[in-house]
């Protein structure tokens, strides 16, 4: 009875609200306060504030979380916002998730549901796509290419995928396939159990993978960046990864080694910092294009102050190159699409080949705006442009097309196996050009006298 006079006394309490046509959620500030301030700094620091300003939102919105408080500011700015967003440090999320992988709390993997693809069964299974370093995944074996038949002895079902993705599962069945060398045709070759630990953080390693491919006397270096930060910079992390001094060591080691040609492994890449995606582009942009500006950024009218014209740093050991191969998919984003685009800009698009899926479109800079009781506010603050200040690009088409995961079989990252670097090496070789389309299984084959060099 009383929780009832309660609600009556409330709804009674906004009505009056209502008829006095007046804002005074500011009376309800423990509900309303964080929305309030949302608003406040939005219409003075978003890239579009001039529409947030002009807005009214309802005495409703304010009471709603400020998510979609946030969300309804940007649906209504008239511009495609999809980036700008709010963390909450009591809230379990992570705001640069792949797929079913996130860093908070997790087993480290990616995956995909697919139907059995070798046709012997109608069984659902978990396709591995990608097992993060040092995370559970990788301690339990997982690797990229595993079939996960059965969870906990369950098939394979939405629930399943649930308890993978938080990481409440303890028992996963891994499915391996093999080729039938007589007709190509595949088939299961055995099931293994494999004991899962608890969930954890995972934190990208920025550069997981690196090696030299010498491809009929080419040297070919290969390098995966999965994000273009200088430190650590997320709030549950107590210490500082020096990125900036990883990107230096990796470059001495490729210019040491003399690479005729460099593939930079972008598909993983999903956020960073503008100063070190013109690191990394200063390394391996043409040395004809080192005198020239890497980017340019534009803020809204109040904050034009802030704009930037960022040069390539010349002082750097650059590794000499005319042209570079970029590897893509849907997860490439933010600051490597901005590198992508300068170096297009400054090298030439011909010189910039970019292998896999087209990218996923952000031609703007985020940024911590402010904090407030455990909320913190990461609006659109600035378009990034290229050096001749062109931001209207979005999604970044590749040179050549491919989705890997259209084949059957995924090579490790870095080897000549794996079906992305594959295609850059043939077009290194001479041996396919944009417009030459090949059968998968040419595609599955490697390099006679491919070797690695980890």
């Amino acid at each position: 009875m009383k929780r009832f006079l309660t609600h009556i006394i409330t709804i009674c309490c906004l009505l009056m609200l209502i008829s006095c046509g007046e804002d005074r959620t500011w009376q309800y500030e423990e509900k309303t306060q964080h929305n309030h301030w949302i608003h406040e700094l939005m219409s003075d620091q978003y890239l579009w504030a001039d529409t947030v300003a002009r807005m009214e939102p309802s005495w409703k919105d304010f009471f709603a979380t400020p998510s979609d408080f946030l969300s309804k500011l940007t649906s209504k700015s008239g511009h495609s916002d999809s980036w700008s967003y709010v963390e909450v440090d009591t809230l379990v999320s992570d705001s640069h998730e792949r797929g079913y992988f996130n860093h908070i709390n997790s087993y480290g993997l990616d995956f995909t549901m697919m139907t059995d693809p070798t046709g012997q069964t109608t069984k659902s299974m978990l396709r591995v796509l990608t097992v993060y370093p040092k995370s559970p995944a990788d301690r339990a074996g997982l690797l990229r290419g595993d079939f996960i038949c059965s969870v906990d002895g369950n098939k394979i079902s939405s629930n399943n995928i649930s308890k993978m993705q938080k990481g409440v599962a303890r028992r996963l069945e891994i499915c391996h396939m093999a080729m039938n060398e007589e007709d190509g045709s595949f088939y299961w070759k055995d099931t293994v159990e494999v004991s899962m630990q608890a969930s954890e953080y995972v934190e990208d390693v920025a550069f997981p993978t690196i090696s030299i491919v010498n491809a009929e006397n080419v040297r070919v270096g290969y390098l995966m960046c999965t994000r273009l930060l200088s430190y650590a910079t997320e709030r549950n992390i107590s210490y500082q990864t020096a990125y900036e001094d990883d990107l230096d060591n990796i470059m001495t080691q490729l210019k040491s080694a003399s690479v005729d040609e460099l593939v930079l492994d972008l598909r993983l890449c999903n956020y960073g910092t503008l100063d070190m995606a013109q690191r990394l582009a200063s390394y391996v942009v043409s040395p004809a294009a080192l005198n020239s500006t890497f980017t340019k950024t534009f803020w809204n009218e109040q904050h034009s102050a802030n704009n930037q014209t960022l040069p390539y740093n010349s002082s750097l050991g650059n590794l000499g190159l005319s042209r570079i191969y970029i590897l893509t998919s849907s997860y490439t984003q933010g600051a490597a699409e901005w590198l992508i685009h300068a170096l297009q800009y400054s090298m030439g698009e011909e010189n910039v080949i970019l292998i896999g899926t087209a990218t996923k479109g952000q031609y703007v800079m985020t940024q911590e705006v402010g904090s407030q009781n455990h909320v913190h506010l990461f609006p659109v603050v600035a378009y990034v442009a290229d050096g001749a200040g062109n931001y209207d690009y979005g999604s970044l088409s590749p040179t050549l097309e491919e989705d890997e995961f259209s084949y059957l079989t995924l090579g490790d990252y870095g080897s000549t196996d794996e079906i992305l670097l594959y295609r850059a090496l043939q077009h290194i070789l001479g041996l396919i050009s944009q417009n030459d389309s090949e059968s998968a299984e040419e595609s599955d084959k490697t390099t006679e006298d491919g070797e690695v060099e980890q």
